[in-house]
């Protein structure tokens, strides 16, 4: 069965009705207060798990003590982290609010999803002084890779692999254990092909990058769909 480690649905109704007419295992991220809200009228399986966590792109626009209540119903906490990239965003408000998400989160049991972009050393260093079940999304530095893995982490492959060198580097390094298959939404997916991506191609397009992950890793397509599947079971907790 196929799995969607990290989606923004974006409000899309028929995105949210492809994935569970196909019974795909999504991890549906909310960024807002408003987002959950709407998010929560559109999923309808269980196979559509929301998370919840203050992007750092809008880290200035909520306070934690206003999320706490989000941060409590969300079985997994995300995305967060930092970005000194593509956001203009301070990096202290930035970091204020990432380390009150991530010790909420360690405190609470609750897995986490992060952003790392340009910041990967310092998120490193931060999870380290928050043990927990972390996944690492879309991860498309060539550095601290190995650094990560040591730590435990699952990591989703970027729909970007078949350009990408360091997400083709990730690929191959990941331990099959930590696998996760992700497109980040139907946005990211034209962001990172440079093209109109319809919604009633989203099921085609998340089979054909499992496709090219099996390829990168000189697997079958069948066990790396599985495989993804189960980690991404593993990672959220659930039993089916």
């Amino acid at each position: 069965m196929l799995s969607d480690a990290h989606c923004h649905l974006e409000g899309n109704e028929e995105l949210a009705l492809i994935q569970q007419s196909q019974q795909i295992l999504t991890i549906i991220n909310c960024d807002s207060p408003e987002e959950w809200e709407e998010n929560q009228h559109l999923i309808r399986t269980e196979d559509q798990i929301l998370s919840f966590g203050i992007h750092p792109w809008k880290a200035s626009d909520y306070s934690f003590e206003e999320v706490i209540p989000y941060l409590r119903q969300a079985r997994i906490i995300g995305e967060i982290g930092l970005d000194n990239v593509w956001t203009t965003v301070p990096m202290s408000r930035q970091r204020q609010l990432f380390d009150q998400q991530l010790a909420f989160a360690a405190a609470n049991k609750k897995p986490v999803v992060l952003h790392t972009k340009g910041c990967e050393k310092e998120i490193l260093s931060s999870i380290r002084a928050y043990p927990n079940k972390y996944l690492i999304h879309w991860y498309s530095s060539i550095d601290y890779q190995q650094e990560y893995i040591d730590e435990g982490c699952y990591f989703t492959i970027g729909i970007d692999l078949e350009d990408h060198p360091a997400v083709q580097k990730l690929v191959k390094a990941v331990p099959s254990n930590r696998l996760l298959l992700e497109t980040d939404g139907v946005g990211a997916m034209e962001w990172a092909l440079k093209r109109t991506v319809s919604v009633e191609n989203y099921a085609d397009l998340l089979r054909t990058h499992l496709q090219h992950i099996a390829k990168w890793r000189n697997s079958s397509e069948e066990l790396i769909e599985k495989t993804t599947y189960q980690n991404l079971m593993a990672f959220i907790g659930q039993k089916k």
